[in-house]
């Protein structure tokens, strides 16, 4: 009578052989795919305990998949490049987003688990790893990855569940308090700008930018490099309104790698275009610097007719400063308070707007500053005790 075929996902008999004094333990698979595979694993100890380490490799081992990239047999460090070229192609993320991966990962995933096979990794051993990273930035992004490369390795069958999902990074310290500028400190800040951009002495002004810069800020609420990206092109003080619109942003150099500082023609996130009007400071700013230039090209051109960078303002606003200053204003500071100023006047939708947010929530939790008193709802209490006593 013929023996029974295996059937898809069973194995035959467990053979055991010794050789050279290393003992083996062999059996035959059929694979899901209908395919019979010989597997084995060995031991310098005894028959039994190859058959041991054979029994616990059948548990949980996953057939291989036709032409595979990735087997069980793939280090991380291999499974990176993979999932990085995966993510770039199939969801689309930026050049600077897969050089941010990659210098994350080269600093604080190869050396310290690159070489390590994808079942070598469990929860405790990742876990421990982002932790040991403390409560930074770093920490989160590199979880983020090995929580997308684990997800390809899933998807390959090489493991049944995520390991990554259950590791937490340390807790973060609390985030700074968002606090809108008042304005007697605006105008600190601006007179500081304009004092630093004036000053007298021989050479160049490195600061000659930095009151338009400032002002525009204030005057459209939008991102530093968004500001810095603005082209004649994008602005229109003759209308009514006057508006400036929003289609780009600066990279920073080594943002993407081999790259110089540059123009990207379209908005973090591929954002749509944006268009705001301008108020008579943004109008002023504006006028100011068509008097410095040809009218074509950058708006804050450098002296090469370039683009300025993000670094060189940030560096000249601070030195502008009184040092009380230095640590709570920086380029960033005033979308917080441009958000608050026209929250508290029109409403968080119209800080939303403001600030071409997508989501309401994006406004409220990063860039309003919270409110601290209750409103007056005295009357409103009056009422509900009186009913209450009537009752």
């Amino acid at each position: 009578m013929p023996r029974e075929r295996l059937r898809p996902g069973e194995h035959g008999r467990i053979t055991e052989k010794s050789r050279g004094g290393r003992f083996f333990a062999t059996c035959y698979v059929r694979d899901n795919d209908g395919e019979r595979r010989r597997v084995e694993r060995s031991s310098d100890k005894s028959a039994e305990d190859a058959r041991r380490l054979l029994q616990r490799h059948l548990k949980d081992r996953r057939p291989p998949v036709a032409k595979q990239e990735v087997t069980d047999k793939t280090t991380l460090d291999e499974l990176f490049e993979v999932w990085i070229l995966a993510k770039a192609a199939e969801d689309g993320v930026s050049s600077q987003t897969v050089d941010q991966y990659r210098q994350v990962w080269a600093k604080h995933g190869a050396n310290q688990l690159g070489a390590l096979r994808i079942r070598e990794v469990d929860t405790n051993r990742a876990h421990g790893h982002v932790q040991s990273m403390g409560a930074t930035t770093q920490a989160k992004r590199l979880r983020m990855i090995l929580l997308g490369m684990y997800s390809m390795a899933t998807r390959f069958g090489i493991v049944t569940v995520n390991p990554i999902r259950e590791t937490k990074p340390t807790k973060a310290v609390p985030k700074k308090v968002v606090r809108k500028i008042p304005s007697d400190v605006l105008e600190r800040v601006r007179k500081a700008v304009r004092d630093y951009a004036d000053r007298e002495g021989p050479g160049p002004r490195p600061g000659r930018l930095l009151p338009a810069f400032v002002d525009l800020l204030v005057a459209t609420g939008a991102r530093p490099n968004e500001v810095l990206a603005l082209r004649w092109s994008d602005c229109d003080t003759s209308g009514d309104p006057p508006t400036v619109t929003i289609r780009g942003t600066l990279i920073d150099h080594g943002r993407i790698v081999g790259k110089p500082l540059h123009r990207q023609d379209r908005r973090k996130g591929d954002a749509p275009e944006h268009t705001v009007m301008l108020p008579r400071v943004g109008v002023d700013a504006l006028e100011e610097l068509k008097t410095q230039s040809n009218g074509e090209g950058p708006v804050f051109a450098n002296r090469e007719g370039g683009w300025m960078s993000l670094a060189n303002m940030r560096r000249t606003l601070r030195a502008a400063l009184p040092e009380d200053l230095r640590t709570t204003i920086t380029p960033h500071t005033f979308r917080r308070a441009v958000a608050t100023v026209v929250r508290d006047e029109l409403g968080p939708e119209k800080a939303q707007q403001q600030l071409s947010h997508a989501k309401l929530a994006t406004t409220e939790k990063h860039y309003l500053q919270r409110h601290t008193e209750g409103p007056d709802v005295r009357a409103v209490l009056d009422r509900y005790t009186n009913q209450s006593g009537d009752n």
